[in-house]
């Protein structure tokens, strides 16, 4: 899953342009070039994040609450940044324009840092990890992809969810366990820490100031 977020005109909601830029998230806009795929610049006011980074934008603006303390907050948030859609998160950019977004936006990323930094610089966070392991030869991977695609090519061969489940099951082991993750650790883009999250912020910003006119509309 992930979040599609444009910038629309505000009377006709055709998406607006900008000029090329190389700025990207989860979707990256390609050409062929000497039979490889190679990133291009786009012209669309446009940014696909993954929905991996959601919890610290709720956590940001976490939306509507039942604990009064943290609804008393949201209300004040909402007046003070013109949010209109309660959702909380990355879709409290809903319905604001781009010259609006920008404040938010600057907010979300200043929360952030302040959450999960301290004098020293980005903290450590300890979270589930999982591995898996193959059977056969003893391969040790933390992207399941592989493994996805393996499930949809026995699908396709035929094989029942349950059936193709078992065979991937005695192919590969699954292992859990907990490890500490720095927040600043901005190697693997699929992963959710800070860092990874706050990226993007920066480039709904670059964007706002881009068409200030243009309004935001998340379509996931």
């Amino acid at each position: 899953m992930s979040y599609d977020l444009y910038l629309r005109d505000p009377v006709t909601r055709e998406r607006l342009q900008v000029p090329g830029h190389l700025m990207h998230g989860g979707n990256i806009p390609c050409e062929p070039i000497g039979g490889r795929l190679v990133p291009t610049t786009t012209t669309e006011a446009y940014i696909n994040i993954t929905y991996n980074y959601s919890g610290y934008y709720h956590e940001a603006f976490p939306g509507v609450s039942d604990k009064p303390e943290e609804q008393a907050q949201y209300e004040k948030d909402c007046e003070a940044f013109g949010i209109h859609d309660k959702q909380g998160g990355i879709r409290s950019l809903n319905g604001l324009s781009g010259a609006q977004a920008v404040p938010l936006l600057q907010e979300m990323i200043r929360r952030i840092e302040r959450k999960y930094q301290d004098i020293e610089g980005w903290i450590d966070t300890e979270r589930e990890k999982v591995w898996y392991e193959s059977r056969k030869d003893r391969r040790v991977t933390r992207d399941p992809t592989e493994m996805f695609i393996e499930l949809l090519h026995l699908k396709r061969d035929g094989l029942s969810d349950e059936d193709a489940a078992k065979y991937l099951d005695k192919r590969w082991e699954k292992h859990e366990g907990r490890e500490l993750v720095s927040e600043g650790d901005t190697r693997d883009y699929w992963m959710p820490t800070a860092a990874n999250a706050i990226r993007p912020l920066h480039q709904l910003i670059a964007l706002s100031r881009m068409r200030p006119d243009g309004v935001w509309s998340e379509e996931s």
